[in-house]
């Protein structure tokens, strides 16, 4: 369970510590979505393709998302797994975690193999990936996926689920965690509410938020 009180004070430690990269940022990274998306357009499309991979790469090379490769050496695949994921991408964007169960599963295994061989250096058939690896530019992009960082999968629920602190996941494993959070925040809707009432304030909108990067910046940070 969150508590809310102390969702708060974490949030506003977390957004100074993640404004000290400006604009390579969460908060900037997300405004720059909500500005730019609507029923037509998207980050990943034609126009906004070049825009999005900049910033991302950025920020997750402040992140040190790359570690223990150098950037060089995998910017290039992730250029290329973005491109590929453009339409996947599309059809996701408008669920959010509260309807993780109704995504379809075509666009999310994609999207999962191409941001998971980004670091593995190759696919496998069981979607077996270094799970922060494969969820932290999902975690940007959607903000509906945790990042799932070896912090957070420390101090996370453990859902019954076992395996959840180890590196590797299996996009069954992500996806059997997400539904656990899908769940646990439906029966909090006052988390909800303040989730909502958050992102109103500090993005303009609650159309679009972003539960899952909310629920990470909870487990991971500490003050």
């Amino acid at each position: 369970m969150i508590n809310l009180k102390e969702f708060e004070i974490r949030f506003q430690y977390f957004k100074r510590f993640d404004y000290q990269s400006y604009p390579y940022c969460f908060g900037e990274f997300w405004k720059s979505k909500l500005r730019t998306e609507n029923d037509s357009k998207h980050i990943l499309d034609g126009e906004h393709f070049e825009e999005t991979f900049t910033r991302l790469g950025q920020t997750l090379k402040i992140w040190q998302w790359h570690r223990p490769n150098s950037f060089a050496e995998l910017v290039g695949r992730l250029k290329d797994s973005l491109q590929i994921i453009r339409e996947a991408y599309s059809q996701i964007r408008k669920y959010s975690l509260l309807e993780f169960n109704e995504v379809p599963n075509e666009p999310l295994e994609l999207i999962w193999h191409e941001l998971g061989w980004v670091k593995t250096f190759e696919k496998n058939a069981g979607g077996y990936y270094l799970a922060m690896a494969t969820t932290k530019p999902l975690m940007f992009l959607w903000g509906q996926t945790l990042a799932f960082d070896s912090v957070v999968r420390k101090r996370m629920p453990r859902f019954h689920v076992s395996g959840i602190t180890n590196n590797y996941w299996t996009l069954e494993k992500w996806k059997k965690v997400m539904i656990r959070f899908q769940d646990s925040l439906k029966q909090q809707p006052e988390t909800v509410d303040l989730f909502k009432k958050i992102s109103s304030k500090e993005y303009g909108t609650d159309s679009i938020v972003p539960y899952g990067q909310f629920i990470d910046l909870y487990y991971w940070t500490r003050y």
